[in-house]
């Protein structure tokens, strides 16, 4: 879309926005060739009727896990994905903890919630504004609101409690040493020496439940765990995420699925963006060991879904409650000789993403490329609530129901950092490629000849032409807001493969 025209459009827009409670749009299906846009669907949608039970909505949250860590967690395949609806390509576009949980609390990107990093003045739960809480959403709409776990980090016991919460118990110190940790105890500060963290936030979470069930009034209940995030004591130090006692050794011979990766401790990163090219090779036995310790971790997250699940159906309101389960990031384990996250790879970005409830087809699938920035937008509209401000994802009601719904075709995603304007790498992702860069050094991936992005095609002349429209989404999408986050651009230009016969490049394996 032209800038005049997609001005004029923002402004009609805006107009129409503050004089309707719900906003759709679709241009009948019309696509235009590769420079045209036009938006997938609207962002604010409730959908609930008058007169109808209202929805309860439980959202389950872990810490840097894997897409592939679900094949440790029986009961929640069994009990979420067998009876629910399973997205298969879900992703963190913002993959670090701080502006990943930012997203899920405002339903914005971080150009527009302000949280880039974990730390510095762009980071952290002081770059938030916690009046713009997505809390107040159903606060306001006469929903009970709880709150169990991590929240945004630096989170501390002075600092302002989100309002929307009716019971509010935040993880405040020691977030990450799993048994000695403090808690906010809604208003009744806890400190916990000889607890594991996953057993009290599965307790916590399992009260708020019954007392609000019990009250009559529909209910949101978020439990954000800790696990499978590596330890760090309050001194300072880093180690494997602990197990629970009966947990501790049930994976030591589990074969990490990052061995299983082409890319996996890459032969040759030297094409790879800086922070990848310069990294040593990975010891094979510290990948198997934190895989191990992670799995073993997750053993408690996967009890408490499994609780939370009965608790829901002792209360007899198991059948009204729509019960979501995520990871704020994925996680790297060797993959180019990486271990870790806030990276734009494939591993950093998947997360796990199931969705069960009322209306949802039980062992049912999705392969729409959603994003954790579409979930606020989604409780919303399953909950019959309305945003009190505009939010940048998109409801996957539709899709979670049974319907057909457009969607956008290029996605945001995007990483910080503590220094200058707080952006590093920023970008988009398609069906087909990969691309960002940081304004001096970037990557491109063709996913369809090089899955394993060990390819990177910035430099490669038969690629140019790809290059150049991805930059022109990416341009655009950097500082999008509502729908402009939403676009559907149209077909990416085919690469020019001749042009790339001799040119001496490995080939992708």
């Amino acid at each position: 879309m032209r800038a005049w025209a997609q001005s004029i459009t923002a402004a009609l827009l805006v107009v129409l926005v503050a004089t309707l409670a719900t906003v759709s749009f679709d241009d009948g299906g019309r696509t235009g060739g590769p420079g045209s846009v036009r938006m997938a669907q609207g962002t604010q949608s409730p959908s609930a009727t008058p007169g109808t039970t209202r929805p309860n909505l439980v959202f389950v949250l872990t810490d840097d896990m894997r897409d592939d860590d679900l094949a440790a967690m029986p009961i929640t395949r069994r009990l979420l994905a067998d009876e629910g609806m399973e997205f298969t390509d879900a992703i963190s576009p913002h993959p670090l903890c701080c502006p990943a949980r930012a997203q899920l609390a405002t339903g914005q990107y971080a150009q527009n919630n302000g949280v880039q990093h974990n730390r510095g003045v762009h980071g952290g739960f002081q770059a938030l504004d916690p009046t713009r809480e997505a809390s107040s959403w159903f606060r306001d709409s006469g929903y009970r609101t709880g709150f169990v776990g991590k929240f945004l980090n630096g989170y501390g016991p002075h600092d302002v409690r989100p309002s929307g919460w009716t019971s509010w118990d935040a993880l405040t110190r020691g977030v990450y040493d799993y048994v000695n940790f403090s808690m906010t105890g809604d208003g009744d500060p806890q400190r916990y020496t000889d607890s594991y963290v996953t057993s009290v936030i599965e307790d916590h979470a399992n009260r708020d439940v019954r007392e609000f069930a019990r009250s009559g009034d529909p209910f949101v209940v978020y439990a954000w765990h800790l696990a499978p995030h590596y330890r760090i004591t309050p001194e300072g130090g880093r180690g494997l995420p602990p197990a629970m006692a009966q947990d501790r050794g049930l994976y030591a011979d589990a074969r990490p699925t990052s061995f299983d990766s082409p890319s996996f401790d890459e032969a040759d990163v030297s094409d790879q963006p800086k922070y990848l090219r310069n990294l040593a090779p990975v010891d094979r036995e510290e990948v198997r060991a934190e895989n191990s310790a992670r799995l073993e971790s997750l053993q408690a997250v996967d009890r408490a879904v499994g609780s939370l699940v009965r608790t829901l159906d002792e209360e007899g309101v198991l059948d009204d409650t729509y019960i979501v389960f995520s990871s704020d990031n994925g996680y790297s384990l060797g993959e180019h000789r990486y271990t870790g996250k806030d990276v734009l790879t494939d591993e950093a970005l998947q997360v796990p993403l199931l969705v069960r409830g009322p209306g949802i087809a039980p062992g049912t699938t999705s392969d729409l490329p959603v994003t954790l920035v579409d979930l606020p937008a989604t409780f919303a509209d399953l909950t019959g609530v309305s945003p009190q401000w505009q939010v940048d994802g998109t409801s996957l009601a539709d899709t979670l129901l049974g319907g057909d719904q457009p969607f956008r075709d290029t996605t945001l995603i995007q990483t910080g950092r503590t220094l200058g304007d707080g952006w590093s790498h920023r970008g988009v992702r398609t069906d087909r490629y990969l691309y960002g860069t940081d304004g001096v050094d970037g990557f491109l991936y063709d996913h369809q000849d090089d899955p394993d992005e060990m390819v990177n095609l910035i430099g490669d002349p038969a690629y140019a032409g790809v290059r150049d429209a991805l930059e022109l989404r990416r341009s655009e999408l950097v500082d999008c807001a509502g729908w402009t986050c939403n676009q559907v651009f149209g077909p990416v230009p085919d690469p020019v493969l001749e042009r790339r016969r001799g040119a001496g490049r490995r080939p992708p394996s």
